[in-house]
């Protein structure tokens, strides 16, 4: 701690500095116990002048790894305010940091940055616009929580990005509900991919009848071996007038492999779990269960 004029000023070993206190008139520090600054003024009385040490204990606490202290300062919530939050971010605590913030967007945020995956969906349950939904979705995606990725895709209806989810991880079943879906929002291009993905060529053929791709149609039964359903469309192109397309011998199908397994979440790695966990695990605890979560019932309303 060292005096200038009008404040009392404190400094750390790595640099950091703040203003603990401002003064009225200066004063000469001769002794610094606990919460109590001991000083000479200019008239050579001394004084004893009270101080918020709370900012610098924890930043050296920080500084020298006793993590105990700092979980004791964050359990007793001494500290709070934007500076002490961006401070935290800065020197890369950002899980540290997660426990002095009520705003949810600032928590979500914070909680993306150190890949606390469960802080964020409760930020973004809290929260509950289209925007958060799809930050969740790609971060769970990068840690492979397949299960949040659903959940975040069904909450900000991507469905394009839902159906190329289930196709990658071999949930065909899905997939078939998800071409069901597209059909019930009128969703052509929905339907047509989804048909694609699950490589359902009597689906394909159907959409493009509907929509009045009649050459189409029939190129895709013919090459796909549906001779009833191209002698039908055979017979609507000539009730119209259309040429009848020539369909090549040497023409192959295309059909997604099957899948061979189907992926869950990612296996994690099994490590310790640090001081700070500890206090994550129970907050989450004190504010409840998560619900919502979707299985293979199908798409959350």
């Amino acid at each position: 701690l060292y005096t200038p004029l009008n404040h009392i000023k404190y400094c750390l070993p790595n640099g950091d500095n703040g203003i603990v206190k401002t003064l009225n008139n200066p004063v000469y520090l001769t002794k610094v116990f606990a919460n109590t600054i001991y000083c000479l003024d200019r008239d050579g009385k001394t004084r004893q002048i009270q101080i918020d040490s709370t900012e610098y204990i924890f930043k050296l606490a920080l500084l020298q790894k006793k993590y105990d202290q700092v979980i004791e300062m964050v359990r007793s919530s001494q500290l709070c305010g934007q500076a002490i939050i961006s401070y935290l971010q800065k020197k890369g605590f950002p899980e540290i940091a997660l426990h002095f913030v009520d705003n949810e967007q600032t928590k979500f945020n914070l909680a993306i940055e150190c890949g606390n995956i469960e802080v964020a969906l409760q930020s973004a349950q809290a929260l509950d616009d289209k925007d958060t939904w799809h930050h969740l979705g790609v971060e769970a995606l990068r840690q492979g929580n397949f299960e949040i990725v659903e959940f975040a895709y069904q909450k900000c209806k991507n469905f394009e990005r839902l159906s190329f989810l289930y196709l990658i991880t071999g949930h065909t079943e899905k997939l078939q509900k998800m071409v069901k879906i597209a059909e019930m929002r009128n969703d052509v291009m929905g339907q047509f991919h989804n048909s694609l993905y699950l490589g359902d060529v009597s689906e394909r053929v159907k959409v493009l009848h509907e929509v009045g791709q009649l050459p189409l149609a029939y190129i895709t039964a013919k090459s796909h071996g549906l001779e009833e359903e191209a002698a039908e469309l055979v017979a609507l192109l000539e009730e119209q007038g259309l040429p009848i397309p020539e369909v090549k011998g040497k023409a192959t199908l295309l059909r997604p492999p099957n899948p061979i397994s189907r992926e869950e979440n990612w296996p994690l790695l099994q490590v310790s779990k640090s001081m700070f966990d500890g206090i994550s695990t129970e907050n989450l605890m004190s504010s409840g269960d998560n619900d919502g979560l979707v299985g293979d019932s199908g798409l959350a309303e």
